[in-house]
């Protein structure tokens, strides 16, 4: 039995075509066949020892198996900062912002700029991946010389810093005069509206208890109740709608003209 397994595997190590597989795992991969090129790359470091596991993990995560990709690479020893680059963008794909953040910390980019400036554009991209405006800005100030080709980006994060609204001073406004807080989102409609409305109810409200209707008084001053609540409650989540509307467009601003860079530099040149 051993040797029905031994003899396969002897003469395909003798007969072994190292380019004739390259362009085959090449193909696989320029198909997006990315579990199949998986299979062939594992049979690949079989054949010839090299290591693959970059290949691998990178297959893995354009095949969106980022569990696969986070735990080959998380348990690969000696892991350089292609590996980091890598396990740092499958751990901000899983909102994992933290691990993200403390795995590129570790790489040592040495003295290529190159790598360097690649290194930063991931540490801004995690920042910005999760809307911390902030850090991202404090980050470029820190980093700005290394950052000068792209140094436009700094107007673009600040006016997105800038942007931002704070739900919880959208309620307050809103709770001291309504409407108020929609203004203060911008929500310049939805403002006039709750003003009005609560207006009117309140109004309907005073005028039923000076007529001494006391069922429409009690009536109206529900409404009102509701009606000021709900405006409290609006100014809130509508300013957190607008908010994340607003992120997500300066995420993708700047992620598509200032971060633009593709992992598939790292993968052999035969597999390109």
């Amino acid at each position: 039995m051993t040797t029905m397994l031994i003899v396969p595997l002897i003469i395909t190590l003798v007969f072994h075509n190292t380019p004739s597989q390259q362009q085959f795992i090449a193909k696989l991969y320029k198909q997006q066949e990315y579990y199949q090129c998986i299979a062939e790359l594992r049979r690949y470091t079989l054949m010839t020892g090299a290591d693959m596991d970059y290949s691998i993990a990178y297959c893995y995560y354009k095949g969106n198996r980022l569990t696969e990709a986070q735990s080959l690479l998380h348990n690969k020893p000696n892991k350089d900062i292609r590996h980091l680059l890598l396990l740092s963008n499958i751990y901000t794909a899983l909102q994992q912002y933290t691990s993200a953040l403390q795995t590129l910390y570790m790489c040592d980019s040495g003295r290529d700029p190159s790598l360097q400036l690649i290194l930063y554009k991931n540490i801004l991209a995690v920042h910005v991946a999760h809307y911390d405006w902030d850090s991202a800005l404090s980050f470029y100030t820190s980093h700005s010389d290394a950052l000068h080709q792209i140094r436009d980006v700094f107007a673009v994060l600040n006016k997105a810093k800038q942007e931002t609204k704070n739900p919880y001073a959208a309620a307050v406004l809103s709770a001291i005069l309504p409407g108020a807080g929609h203004m203060y989102a911008r929500h310049y409609a939805d403002g006039i509206i709750s003003f009005v409305t609560v207006a009117v109810l309140a109004g309907a409200t005073y005028f039923s208890y000076a007529k001494g209707n006391t069922g429409l008084f009690y009536t109206c001053g529900a409404l009102t109740a509701i009606g000021y609540a709900g405006n409290v409650y609006s100014a809130y989540t509508s300013t957190l709608h607008s908010n994340d509307l607003m992120n997500s467009y300066y995420r993708t601003k700047i992620n598509n003209e200032f971060l633009q860079y593709s992992l598939e530099i790292f993968l052999p040149e035969w597999m390109k």
